[in-house]
């Protein structure tokens, strides 16, 4: 069984970052990606200047491992973005597991945010109700780490995926490049 698709997980994003989040105050700045999305900008990071990078799973149950890839990672703020094509118009849940503090966006429009670190993470442990439009959706997720150090407090890593109300899968109308789902182009 292909648990990502039967599940409708969104399996590669751009993500970008750091971004910063010391003494947590970056949940509450608006950076440039929450303005304007353009994927092959240069953006100023916490450390310097930062570009957007392809960032994918494999795992079944698509956990992405932002700590793998952003350093530093604590006391950071990331983004990721995805695009989702659809055929026809339709209300959907966008399910997301995450440890960290974030917001989520559909559009442009934000939906929900939840500034709240390391509650844990299980599967739709967010359920946040959006409405496709005909044709390419984007999403953006913004993830924000604090500077906590015990060994509890140091995942840095999110799951989202896309299905009805009653957690049916709603698949994308063209599958990205691979069979995987939510892929920039």
């Amino acid at each position: 069984v292909d648990l990502p698709r039967h599940f409708g997980f969104l399996t590669r994003w751009q993500i970008v970052g750091p971004f910063d989040n010391r003494e947590k105050k970056g949940f509450a700045v608006v950076y440039r990606p929450e303005v304007k999305l353009d994927l092959k900008a240069r953006l100023k990071g916490q450390l310097g200047p930062v570009r957007w990078q392809p960032s994918s799973t494999d795992q079944d149950y698509v956990v992405l491992d932002i700590a793998k890839t952003i350093k530093p990672y604590k006391g950071a703020v990331m983004y990721a973005t995805t695009s989702f094509t659809i055929d026809e118009a339709r209300d959907i849940e966008l399910r997301l597991g995450t440890p960290n503090a974030w917001k989520l966006w559909l559009n442009g429009r934000l939906l929900f945010a939840r500034e709240e670190y390391h509650r844990g993470m299980i599967l739709d442990q967010y359920r946040v109700p959006g409405r496709l439009k005909t044709g390419i959706n984007t999403i953006l997720l913004k993830v924000c780490q604090n500077e906590q150090a015990e060994d509890w407090a140091q995942r840095y890593q999110f799951q989202l995926r896309v299905c009805d109300a009653s957690g049916i899968a709603v698949p994308p109308s063209k599958p990205a490049r691979g069979g995987k789902t939510g892929a920039q182009p």
